[in-house]
């Protein structure tokens, strides 16, 4: 048993006028590049999806979409400055909230509470999970992907400070103790970071998440491994108890593709068994591993403890937000 907390913004009449809903058009707005194509990925009509965008317009005084001219479709949109800016606000305070509520529910639920709160008994967390049985049962693997672009960020994010450590070395100690690591790099300053760390090294053929995959798979492959976990560089947040969570799920699931998810939207870090470790390694270009995954492969999400860790490093903001969430103590590695 776990709390769920919906947070909303309201006017002055109590109407809603944001809330989980339009934010996740606006991500998906931001990764499809048009509202229809948002709405679909979200299994929703197109005329809610418009209503719903509108109605927070209205209520917020500022638009949170344009037009985009152009492209292989013709057009789209985009989100707005204001709406980038009204997302990382709801988001820095959602994600504050559901801390809040947590740590709250921890307190009104504890075992030996008074009155009846002892039958309350919460489930045994992932952290609590045995590391040696999990790692017993099969042999399994993390690949981090480190050989990205970057091109949004305008130089290399993997190795930007983050509280004293550089952004890669937060998210390699997400990674569970006893877990081996293999990472994709194309640049000299990720090989030190990594060489002073014991950890293997793959070159992806190209600078495409493709061929990273390719790569890693392959050395999965001959390495004998039975899963393996794909792990982006520049997610930081992700915390062990998580990956554990990916495991243990995938122990009982050996032929799913399992991934880390947030509310049921599915997304990574992603572990894929060894029976498509072939198909992985003749990916190149910026296609991602999902490609491979047939009508014939199940996909099981797992939920992760707090929402950024799904969080990315793809521009400097990102990056504040991230050590936000730190600094609040709230992110994993923050007492570091």
């Amino acid at each position: 048993m776990r709390p769920t907390v919906r947070t909303y913004l309201v006017d002055d009449d109590g109407n809603r006028v944001f809330g989980p809903g339009p934010a996740e058009l606006l991500r998906r707005i931001r990764e499809h590049g048009s509202l229809r194509a948002a709405s679909i990925s979200m299994n929703m009509a197109y005329t809610k999806a418009l209503a719903l965008v509108r109605n927070a317009e209205r209520g917020l005084g500022a638009p949170l979409t344009r037009r985009a001219v152009g492209g292989v479709g013709g057009g789209g949109s985009t989100p707005t400055p204001e709406a980038d800016a009204l997302l990382a606000a709801y988001e820095r305070w959602t994600a504050s909230v559901e801390a809040a509520a947590q740590a709250q529910f921890a307190v009104a639920f504890a075992k030996g509470a008074a009155g009846s709160a002892a039958a309350w008994a919460a489930p045994v967390a992932a952290d609590d999970a045995d590391d040696g049985d999990l790692l017993a049962a099969r042999r399994v693997g993390a690949c981090v992907l480190a050989a990205g672009r970057a091109t949004r960020f305008g130089s290399n994010k993997l190795v930007a400070p983050l509280l004293g450590e550089p952004v890669l070395a937060r998210t390699l100690a997400g990674v569970p103790a006893g877990l081996p690591m293999v990472v994709a790099s194309n640049s000299a300053q990720v090989d030190e970071l990594v060489d002073a760390r014991g950890i293997d090294l793959v070159r992806p053929s190209g600078p495409g998440q493709g061929d990273s995959v390719a790569a890693l798979a392959a050395y999965a492959e001959e390495a004998g491994w039975d899963a393996c976990v794909f792990l982006p560089g520049d997610q930081p947040l992700v915390e062990q108890g998580s990956v554990r969570s990916l495991l243990a799920v995938a122990a009982a699931r050996p032929e799913a593709c399992v991934r880390l998810s947030w509310r049921g939207r599915l997304a990574s870090p992603a572990l894929f068994p060894a029976l498509l470790f072939g198909r992985l390694s003749r990916l190149s270009d910026d296609v991602g591993g999902s490609a491979v995954l047939s009508d014939d492969v199940p996909r099981v999400g797992v939920e992760a403890t707090w929402p950024w860790e799904l969080w990315d490093v793809d521009t400097p903001d990102d990056l504040g937000r991230v050590r936000e969430i730190m600094e609040a103590g709230l992110g994993r590695g923050s007492s570091a």
